[in-house]
């Protein structure tokens, strides 16, 4: 599956449909960093993009409490 198909996976699981999930995911890609990965195959994402696409599916839905590990190990400076 791609970044967005993912995303598109974990808006439906959490209640989202149609445009609401749209908007919400286009808003979670542009926020991790993932705009340019977005149509990229998530096996196919480097170590840190996987993460930032961790992070963006646990965003999803606004979450109200969120357990992160080390969410930045990984990732290049300017997105930590």
């Amino acid at each position: 599956m791609t970044v967005y198909e993912h995303l598109q996976f974990i808006a439906s699981i959490k209640g989202l449909e149609g445009k609401t999930a749209s908007n919400e995911i286009e808003f979670i890609i542009s926020e991790v960093g993932l705009q340019h990965e977005r149509e990229k195959l998530a096996k196919n994402l480097s170590g840190g993009n996987k993460r930032k696409l961790s992070l963006g599916m646990a965003l999803t839905g606004g979450s109200k409490i969120i357990f992160l590990d080390e969410p930045t190990s990984g990732m290049d400076p300017v997105s930590r």
